[in-house]
């Protein structure tokens, strides 16, 4: 146990500090840190409200499940909540993307419209007239 003159000294201590501190200038500035950070499998993600315009047409790699799309250098992939790209490349997508390893999706085929629909061959009858079994 403290002794009263031991807290005494410790407390008149402590305030002679802060006293100098703020007689100084010297403030401390504290800031809101998250309790967690925003992590998907062990990497860090940051989640974005629109993604590229052309993303289904981008190389893709299957990523836990999912496919994982590469566009401009960052992999975005549709989480729970939405669309996010990882700020750290994981393993696996950047063994990926160094062997060229992923899918290269063709653009998208524009409808081929016909002036005449391709007509469907019918095969003639075979008898002209229908037998009678009795």
């Amino acid at each position: 146990m403290f002794s009263k003159t031991k807290l005494g000294h410790t407390l008149a201590s402590s305030v002679l500090v802060a006293a100098a501190l703020l007689a100084t200038g010297c403030t401390a500035t504290l800031t809101a840190t998250p309790a967690r950070a925003r992590v998907l499998y062990s990497y860090p993600i940051v989640e974005v409200e629109t993604v590229p315009v052309h993303v289904y047409d981008s190389p893709r790699v299957y990523y836990h499940g999912r496919p994982a799309y590469l566009v401009g250098g960052r992999w975005y992939y549709p989480a729970e909540g939405g669309w996010v790209y990882f700020s750290q490349e994981p393993r696996e997508l950047r063994a990926a993307r160094e062997k060229r390893a992923y899918t290269r999706v063709a653009p998208r085929a524009t409808h081929r419209r016909y002036s005449n629909p391709p007509r469907r061959y019918v095969e003639p009858p075979r008898e002209t007239r229908r037998r009678r079994y009795d």
